[in-house]
């Protein structure tokens, strides 16, 4: 392609920017874009999903009874997308073979903006509120569902509390434990959740450092791994995959009894949670002739993420 010094764009350079940019943003996904459901929105900035109620079973008794029927209850939740855009000008004077490379600074730090956007759209879904109905006029908040009620047990809350005293807790445990773990697992198997849906949660650093605390996480007499040998979260223990982020931080009254500023995890069935997708990536290359004919490189996504269902979401409460 060579070097340009003059206001013209190399044949086929724009492709090959959003080409790579997009090549790295698949290789390098957002830490919490691989532990949702990801849907596709075409022709529209807003996609409604349809959730249906469940279905039981009639014993048959004797024969040629009257067929049993069942109205199917649905429940229509959205997805709203917003667009998200930035740009960059590039002097004349810069190679612009540099600026396509994987390894560049532009295209290194344009794949973590986008990454890092991402996450914010996942967090702010899990107990964001929710649109719904046939023509968006009802909305569901996280409150309204229990979401900020204390779980202690079947037909409760979707919040584990940091000082919890509920079956094998102890109150004086206040970070993540193997203990708050066993509630996630528990309040999933009481919403008789799908054994095969993988479950997923996303902690702070601090309570990354709270689980290499832990006997059973860190002894090989509990699990095969040696996390104090590689330095890291195991993706799999205890049936969670663990994702540590920096976007998880203490929250002022954050605690369900109101007492506390505490860190929310949350934890989530990967089924239970959406992120709807009209653009994933698009650039465009322009020359702004009143700035040096400095060429622009401009990125634009459009996407959001929904809640599908409170029952295959919960929260635990950690005190950093």
């Amino acid at each position: 392609m060579g070097r340009v010094l003059n206001g013209s764009i190399p044949d086929g350079f724009a492709d090959e920017f959003e080409g790579t940019l997009y090549h790295l943003l698949q290789q390098k996904e957002s830490k919490l874009e691989q532990a949702v459901d990801i849907k596709l929105i075409t022709n529209a900035e807003d996609k409604a999903f349809d959730a249906i109620g469940k279905l039981g079973m009639t014993e048959k008794t004797g024969r040629n009874p009257q067929t049993p029927h069942r109205d199917i209850t649905t429940e229509r939740r959205w997805v709203g997308t917003t667009p998200y855009h930035d740009s960059v000008l590039i002097d004349p004077d810069d190679n612009l073979n540099r600026i396509v490379e994987p390894t560049s600074d532009i295209m290194t730090e344009y794949v973590a903006a986008i990454n890092r956007q991402k996450d914010d759209i996942i967090l702010a879904c899990i107990d964001g509120d929710v649109t719904s109905g046939r023509n968006r006029t009802n909305t569901i908040t996280w409150a309204s569902q229990d979401g900020d009620v204390k779980y202690t047990g079947l037909d409760t809350g979707r919040t584990i509390a940091w000082d919890c005293s509920t079956a094998n807790c102890s109150a004086s445990d206040t970070g993540m434990t193997i203990e708050k773990a066993e509630l996630v697992r528990e309040y999933f198997a009481y919403k008789d959740a799908d054994e095969s849906t993988p479950i997923w949660g996303a902690i702070s650093p601090r309570q990354a450092t709270n689980l290499f605390g832990q006997q059973e996480y860190t002894s090989s007499d509990y699990n095969d791994a040696k996390p104090l040998a590689v330095g890291r979260i195991i993706r799999g223990w205890h049936g969670i995959n663990w994702i540590v982020s920096n976007k998880i931080v203490v929250g002022t009254n954050n605690d369900v009894d109101g007492n506390a500023n505490v860190i929310r995890c949350p934890f989530w069935l990967q089924s239970g949670l959406i992120l709807g997708v009209q653009d994933m990536i698009s650039t465009e290359i322009s020359i702004e002739s009143t700035l040096s004919y400095s060429k622009q490189i401009y990125v634009h996504m459009n996407m959001g993420a929904m809640r599908r269902d409170e029952d295959r979401v919960c929260y635990v409460e950690c005190v950093a």
